[in-house]
């Protein structure tokens, strides 16, 4: 008895929803009239010509901003893989371990090896600020997520003449 009344039921509800072609054609002709009417509606309220020039820069200006950090941060990284390149060195004391970069939970992105063979500690320092500021900003501005894990501040040493990572002389990171 149910299945009976159910059927019925569900083939009003389905032909009920779907529209007629007679129906679809009248929609299709009101779109372009109420698109006229909210055309000559805005014309009919100008905007202040120093107000729209104003929105013009302002959106101009968020675009710019978005696009120069995306570069900014690029060119970053890449002056950090070349200081990480360039990383022979004759002792173990040349091989220092610097955080950089900024993740969206927080902490460093990113350890930098690199020797004071080849780059001054207030270079590298320099570039690591600069990249944890600008990947703050970015973070902050494109709403990123992390997974917030806490990455583990690794030790180097020179070995074979070139600053390694050592993975198991770890530090813990705060």
């Amino acid at each position: 008895m149910i299945k009976l009344l159910t059927l019925p039921l569900a083939a009003i509800f389905l032909l009920g929803c779907t529209q007629t072609t007679e129906e679809n054609s009248t929609v299709a002709k009101e779109k372009p009239q109420m698109a006229n009417q909210v055309a000559s509606q805005v014309e009919n309220k100008p905007i202040a010509a120093s107000k729209a020039s104003s929105l013009q820069s302002t959106n101009k200006a968020q675009i710019d901003h978005q696009a120069v950090a995306k570069e900014a941060l690029k060119v970053l990284r890449s002056e950090i893989a070349l200081i990480e390149a360039n990383n022979s060195c004759d002792s173990s004391s040349q091989c220092q371990v610097i955080e950089a970069g900024s993740r969206a939970c927080g902490g460093p992105s990113h350890y930098m090896i690199y020797s004071t063979k080849h780059t001054p500690t207030s270079r590298a320092e320099q570039v690591a600020k600069k990249l944890t500021k600008y990947e703050s900003i970015y973070n902050a501005q494109n709403n990123m997520v992390s997974i917030c894990a806490m990455l583990v501040k690794p030790g180097a040493q020179c070995k074979n003449n070139k600053c390694v990572k050592l993975s198991e002389n770890s530090q813990l990171a705060y």
